[in-house]
């Protein structure tokens, strides 16, 4: 089996983007007018050997990967990054990549699908400029908190929220990894998405909701793996990461949130002599509970502090506040949920259906053939007195 032009242009237009680079760098490298590009990916022209050599090279990936039947079939290998993680963090992707596969299979064997399709808002392809992107960010985040009825602050987490609307959800505590995030968005696994708590600088939420954005912006790539924030440059790829950031804060603090929780309109500066400042981060810290870094930064975007006051905000202890107000007591949160409820819930009533038998399910949650025999049985009794 060959590959026809049009499969051969679909890799080629995935691997482009993925890499971050437009046509017109594309047709620069071959010697050749834009639309000729263009007329490639869509599979109206053919690629000489020595164009798809330099093409391959620009993307990063072998020559064979765009030749051989079957390669798109494995969704680690449309990741133009993938490669450059060491051999143990791929076999971290690729255990999350089968799992899922077994959320997939299980939701197929129960009949049951997420209630409605991810909205694409990535037609209007990547932003122009950093201005761009912020905006493309903000309007988003607040037309998909209507659209999922989100008033107030999102009290089941965002990890819950995706885990509700059927996206693939896993939460690894994973020092040793460097990937921080990654998504998916591929026919065998649907909208997945993949963090890893030890590499989330304290907040995961906010790690979550930007591969949330990157599902609603950035499907057509497939996917993509995150090892760290983007830096200073200009690219589409920086863009889409600035993009998505912007819509991660704006997603999980909202501005009508953030306002009901000072006493005063943060835009008003100076209102009886009171200023928006450390007293008003501490407080809000119990609030949303995330990081007072974090809430200064989306001051800071909002324009309710100055920029340079960012400096004089890392000379300032908060163990006294914490001392006194309750706080030096609490543990830090541990995320490790490799398996969300929703995928749980759907494995045991497998389980009670027939349809899980104890070998399966040893292989979905991971278990030795005692633990899953005995789990077996906790479902089979629960059914039994019509408690499941």
């Amino acid at each position: 089996m060959t590959l026809t032009r049009e499969e051969l242009g679909q890799r080629l237009r995935r691997s482009r983007e993925s890499a971050g680079l437009s046509q017109r760098d594309a047709a620069k490298e071959l010697g050749l007018p834009r639309p000729s590009i263009s007329q490639i990916e869509a599979g109206k022209r053919g690629v000489e050997s020595l164009e798809l050599v330099r093409l391959a090279r620009l993307y990063g990936k072998p020559v064979s990967w765009f030749l051989e039947p079957g390669t798109g079939a494995n969704p680690l290998e449309l990741v133009t990054n993938l490669e450059s993680f060491p051999k143990a963090d791929q076999e971290v992707l690729l255990r999350f990549v089968r799992f899922c596969e077994d959320y997939g299979w299980i939701e197929a064997e129960l009949g049951i699908f997420p209630a409605s399709p991810l909205p694409d808002y990535g037609a209007a392809g990547d932003p122009a400029d950093e201005g761009d992107a912020v905006r493309q960010g903000e309007a988003v985040a607040e037309a998909e908190r209507r659209r999922l009825g989100l008033g107030g602050i999102c009290g089941e987490g965002i990890g819950g929220l995706l885990d509700r609307l059927g996206i693939r959800l896993s939460i690894r505590e994973l020092p040793g990894c460097r990937v921080r995030s990654a998504f998916f968005f591929h026919p065998r696994l649907g909208a997945a998405v993949f963090g890893n708590s030890s590499r989330n600088n304290g907040w995961l939420p906010l790690v979550l909701a930007e591969e949330y954005a990157h599902l609603l912006f950035d499907r057509r790539l497939a996917g993509a793996i995150h090892a760290e924030m983007a830096g200073e440059r200009k690219e589409p790829q920086a863009l889409r990461s600035i993009r998505a950031r912007r819509f991660a804060f704006a997603f999980v603090l909202p501005v009508p949130d953030l306002r009901k929780a000072v006493p005063f309109d943060p835009v008003v500066r100076t209102e009886g002599g009171h200023r928006l400042g450390i007293p008003d981060l501490l407080l809000l810290h119990r609030t949303f509970r995330c990081p007072t870094e974090v809430l200064w930064q989306r001051w800071e975007q909002l324009g309710w502090v100055r920029a340079e006051q960012r400096e004089r905000l890392g000379s300032i202890r908060l163990g006294e506040w914490k001392r006194r107000f309750g706080e030096s007591g609490e543990e830090e949160t541990r995320w490790d949920h490799p398996y969300p409820d929703r995928f749980i819930r759907l494995v045991l009533e497998g389980c009670r259906k027939g349809k899980v038998g104890r070998e399966r399910l040893a292989t979905l949650f991971d278990l030795d053939r005692m633990q899953a025999g005995r789990l077996l049985s906790w479902v089979d009794r629960c059914a039994r007195l019509d408690l499941c």
